[in-house]
């Protein structure tokens, strides 16, 4: 029964996992479920009402700042295909169905005197087809495309933490049926990426200062909407939390000094969101890190926001659980003070990252550790107080060469068999994992060269045929039996990944030989 499942979320909430073996099978009540968003895979970027977002100017620029020119105009047209998509997560035997909400369809000014409702049907018929299913329907209500319109205030300005929270409102109160919620995804690429660099949308470069008035006004958005999400909907019985990405950083060298570059870039990347929220007020290392910085760069205060006692008592505990996206590991290590007359964020975090050793990548550059994983998940509970936790995002890229994507069944196996070291051997609490993704989606920057999905999509194939992977019978009979297969291959998670090596080197040298054959 849906309620059944809804009810189990919460409860698990504030369950415990006793230590015990790694016999490679989950708890019968661990969760698994798959994730996507709006802009990536809804398409339909100008139809029923929904206005310009940041990512349709941004992907629409000349020249394209996007990999192949490529954007989500049509992407994998899910805004006409859910029923199909929904059916396939369906398949997989999944508990719960992670999906964004786009505030240009609901709210096409960004205002929410001017409501959508052709855009807010098409949530509430999205959330009515999880539910057919017995799935939970866990929603992001922004993962990255802001109405255009708002573009001119942004995340860098105070005003956008009313506009959230009304925009919030709208949402909630018109899909009472959502059985968990997420405020908003990976605040660090927003900020960083979007405020601080070029690379996302807006692509405002303003390092160092702009990213982080962005994450002061991220929290404080966060924090208002979960207040008034208690306050306002106190009848609603869905969690509530904020998506972070956190990566594992590896001390290079077991100097003190790799080993704080190492916490410093966590705390940059991480902590700078999570501990105002579970701790209370921002890291000291960062906080003393930028207000040294600072004073070297002739500014006469701090460039991060200072947290007035009534904001870290208003933003700690806005979270019913600790929302994990993470993916991959870098060895990290000190670097000697920047130039003092350049502002950046760089200069702040004072690292220098490499690869670690041996470590395969996957389409999109992201190196493949599973022990990183497991140092994450061990670091989250012993820095948060223990926190329960749901990874809403783990997943890996491939080329999109072949169906047989073994890879991908291989990441998994890995970084599943971390995921319960941490929580048998360390008593972490994770209750569940979102795979991301379902479908081949629009990667961002990458375009559609990186395929995180089960299922294949041809882009150029006017019909987006969704077509299986290999991956699609394994994690089907993984959700099955909440178990992994074979896992005497598998049982070391911070192996060397001979076997993982070895598939990736024999794919290359296929790839090369037809190349010189065929194509050279």
């Amino acid at each position: 029964m849906i309620v059944k499942r809804v009810c189990t979320l919460i409860i698990l909430v504030t369950a415990r996992y006793t230590n015990g073996e790694n016999n490679g099978s989950f708890p019968d009540t661990f969760l698994f479920g798959v994730a996507i968003s709006s802009y990536q895979s809804e398409g339909a970027w100008n139809v029923d009402g929904k206005s310009e977002s940041i990512w349709d100017a941004f992907t629409h620029k000349n020249p394209s700042p996007i990999k192949g020119g490529h954007n989500g105009d049509v992407a994998c047209d899910s805004y006409h295909r859910y029923k199909e998509d929904i059916a396939l997560a369906a398949g997989l035997g999944l508990d719960f169905y992670r999906f964004s909400i786009s505030w240009s369809r609901v709210l096409p000014t960004g205002y929410d005197n001017e409501v959508n409702e052709i855009g807010l049907q098409y949530y509430k018929n999205f959330v009515a087809e999880i539910r057919k299913y017995d799935m939970i329907p866990v929603a992001t209500i922004y993962h990255w495309d802001l109405p255009n319109n708002l573009v001119s205030i942004g995340w860098d300005n105070l005003k956008m933490v009313d506009l959230f929270v009304n925009y919030s409102r709208v949402v909630i109160k018109n899909l009472p049926d959502v059985g968990v919620w997420l405020t908003i995804n990976e605040p660090k690429q927003i900020c960083h990426s979007g405020y601080g660099d070029t690379l996302l949308a807006p692509a405002k470069n303003s390092s160092g200062l702009a990213e982080y008035m962005c994450a002061y006004v991220v929290l404080k958005a966060h924090a208002e909407t979960y207040h008034m999400y208690k306050e306002e909907f106190n009848n609603y019985t869905a969690k509530m939390s904020i998506v972070i990405d956190c990566q594992w950083y590896e001390p290079l060298t077991s100097s003190a000094a790799d080993k704080e570059a190492a916490e410093r870039f966590i705390n940059f990347e991480c902590g700078i969101y999570a501990h105002p929220i579970y701790i209370g007020d921002w890291p000291i290392d960062l906080k003393f890190r930028i207000y040294e910085r600072s004073l070297m760069e002739n500014y006469n205060k701090s460039r991060l926001p200072e947290l007035t006692l009534e904001e870290i008592n208003y933003i700690q505990g806005t979270a019913d659980f600790f929302a994990l996206n993470t993916y991959f590991t870098y060895m990290v290590n000190d670097v000697p003070e920047g130039d003092p007359n350049i502002t950046s964020f760089q200069n702040d975090v004072r690292i220098e990252k490499t690869y670690v050793k041996g470590a395969q990548l996957g389409a999109n550059g992201f190196p493949v550790v599973p022990w990183g994983v497991y140092k994450m998940l061990k670091y989250i509970k012993n820095a948060y107080n223990d926190p329960v936790i749901l990874i809403t995002e783990m997943g890996f890229s491939e080329y999109g060469l072949t169906l047989e994507d073994d890879l991908r069944i291989l990441f998994f196996m890995d970084y599943f068999n971390a995921t319960l070291e941490a929580m048998f051997q360390d008593g972490v609490q994770v209750i569940g994992i979102s795979a991301w993704s379902l479908l081949d989606n629009f990667e961002w920057v990458d375009g559609y060269s990186a395929h995180f999905g089960f299922y294949y999509i041809d882009f150029t194939d006017p019909n987006l045929t969704r077509i299986p992977k290999k991956s699609v019978e394994f994690f089907k009979k993984l959700v099955e039996k909440k178990s992994l297969p074979i896992l005497e291959n598998y049982q070391n998670s911070g192996a060397d990944n001979k076997i993982f090596n070895s598939i990736v080197n024999n794919l290359l040298g296929i790839f090369i030989i037809f190349y010189i054959l065929f194509i050279q």
